[in-house]
């Protein structure tokens, strides 16, 4: 009996012990209430930059931006306005190449504030324009109107102090000027906004979740119609506010799932629901249900799923907890990690080191003490970048184009869950039609799908007829690795065919003729008498906002029957 339990004893001692496999390191990130972080390389210098936001000393709002030299992180000196109960995003709005900024929060007097900012070259200047000023809210960027150029989306409350006046703003971007335009969407604050193709037409969609202008909670998922128009698709997702959402495709079957989190009309809940062909269907993936919570999907572990890590307060245990949950085959399990224990913050995915892996960024408030703090993944299983798309191909409808491509190729990640990033410009190599926010070495600028996300086409409208323009496409891996760009390939805009909308004889005798064309393109009119010969009259230009165009004239009496056809000079 004693060999025996001296037997048990060592083999006991010779099991290796399982090792923590996320590392604390002394980043030097300050370390506000409320605190907003976001990554983006807004330098280009292949290395993800970081975004800290929130209340300072003496109560005075800050905004730094902290530059990433090879894992080390230093206060760059940029000086956009400080900004406390803020949100943050990067995005290139004017396709220049570098990560411009849109913010929203209080400033220094309190005031509710959205700013946006233009980054040429590393140095941020305020974009003029009629935002309203807004804070406890969001700020997303997505191209909603198919024209290439990101457009902003912002919700929050415009009012400080106790009372609230919610607000949902949607700014379409033409030209680097921003317009507030009508939107179907709830004014809301406290929310969550996500954008995501989730029916993968190629037109972006979007859930809305907040306290609305009655007080209630409302979550909704709002299709993407094109031209502007937006449906409620009726998911049935309970009322939600003080949470998170996360588009994400977890069981890589080529749709956009979501992750679901916060204080809701059915209690305080993280819940997965699955898109099963536009139908959301809870998973009952077993997560913990925490408030005041943030979330993000990333392949952490280098086997080609979306993992899942959460931060948030427990309200059954009273405790603040962070997550990191393993996808193992769809199955969530607590990776058994240990990070600070925060809520009312945020926590996000990043390669900061380039190292092959994702790091993990958790800041909140952990037991009345607030953390800014950078967990770097100890794998050791490195994860490959993609392959390139290939067979690259174009279908040109007048000032409109198609694209189409075949799937690039992954050794962690299936061909299913590969998401794509597409550039377009009017010189080679160029970005200004469409950000692909990707380096020309493929080096993503930011942690996040491709602009395409996981369809293996696009459409692109709103293009000048007669322009070149030059294209390509990378592939995106779970780990937000990006694969090389494919060869370029171009093609030409053509001017859409004139349609005719009315024609209508005056009192007066006069033929009035009107047709809808390409804005600010020139067309022929053209008469006949027999449908068969025609002869030119006049060029008329199209009306540059409407696309309008219209033609009179008065026969002589007597005249034969006359036809007329408006058409391409």
């Amino acid at each position: 009996m004693k060999g025996l339990l001296c037997f048990l004893l060592l083999t006991l001692t010779t099991i290796p012990a399982l090792a923590q496999q996320f590392t604390e390191i002394n980043a030097g990130l300050a370390k506000p209430p409320f605190p907003c972080v976001v990554w983006g390389d807004y330098d280009n210098d292949e290395d993800l930059d970081v975004l800290v936001a929130g209340l300072g000393k003496q109560d005075v709002p800050f905004t730094i931006i902290y530059k990433n030299t090879a894992g080390t992180f230093s206060d760059s000196g940029i000086v956009v306005q400080g900004l406390s109960r803020a949100t943050a995003a990067w995005g290139d709005f004017d396709g220049d190449g570098d990560l411009d900024l849109a913010m929203t929060g209080l400033n220094g007097s309190g005031v509710p504030t959205t700013r946006v900012y233009r980054n040429d070259g590393g140095v941020f200047t305020a974009v003029t324009g009629n935002f309203t000023g807004v804070f406890a809210g969001t700020v997303t960027w997505a191209d909603y109107d198919g024209d290439g150029d990101l457009d902003l989306l912002v919700t929050g409350t415009a009012t400080g102090g106790a009372t609230a006046t919610a607000v949902t703003r949607l700014y379409r971007n033409d030209g680097g000027v921003f317009t507030s335009v009508a939107h179907p969407f709830p004014n809301c604050y406290l929310g969550a906004v996500a954008w995501g193709d989730f029916n993968n037409d190629g037109n972006v969609d979007v859930i809305i979740t907040g306290v609305s202008e009655t007080g209630a909670l409302i979550a909704a998922i709002w299709r993407n119609d094109g031209g502007g128009a937006f449906s409620d698709i009726g998911a049935n997702l309970p009322g939600m506010d003080l949470g998170t959402v996360a588009w994400g495709d977890y069981d890589n079957d080529g749709d956009l799932d979501l992750l679901f989190a916060g204080n809701s009309n059915d209690g305080s809940i993280t819940r997965l629901y699955r898109n099963d062909a536009g139908t959301f269907n809870d998973a009952n993936a077993g997560l913990l249900g925490l408030l005041w919570s943030s979330a993000a999907w990333g392949d952490y572990d280098n086997d080609g799923d979306l993992d899942l890590a959460i931060a948030g307060y427990d309200p059954v245990a009273q405790v603040h907890r962070t997550i990191v949950y393993r996808n193992d085959a769809g199955a969530f399990v607590d990776s058994g990690s240990t990070f600070h224990n925060v809520f009312l913050g945020t926590i996000s995915w990043a390669d900061c080191d380039n190292d092959g892996d994702l790091d993990l960024l958790v800041a909140g408030n952990e037991n009345g003490g607030d953390i800014v703090s950078i967990y770097r993944n100890n794998n050791a299983t490195q994860n490959s970048a993609p392959t390139a798309p290939t067979n690259l191909a174009v279908n040109v409808i007048g000032t409109s184009v198609d694209f189409s491509w075949n799937a690039g190729g992954d050794a962690q990640t299936p061909t299913s869950a590969l998401t794509y990033n597409l550039r377009v410009g009017t010189s080679p190599g160029a970005s200004n039609i469409v950000a692909p926010q990707s380096a020309s070495s493929g080096y993503r600028r930011l942690p996040a799908m491709g602009n395409v996300q996981l369809r293996l086409g696009a459409h692109l409208r709103g293009l000048i007829p007669g322009t070149t323009y030059y294209f390509s496409v990378q592939s995106v891996d779970t780990a937000f690795a990006g694969s090389a760009f494919a060869v370029e390939g171009s093609f030409v805009a053509l001017v859409d065919p004139p349609q005719n909308v009315t024609i209508s004889m005056e009192t007066s005798g006069t033929v009035h003729t009107v047709w809808r064309g390409t804005p600010g393109s020139l067309y022929g009119i053209e008469v006949s008498s027999n449908l068969q010969d025609w002869m030119p009259l006049s060029n008329v230009p199209a009306a540059a906002g409407t696309g309008l165009f219209e033609f009179f004239e008065t026969p002589a009496p007597g005249v034969t029957p006359r036809f007329y056809r408006a058409v391409r000079p």
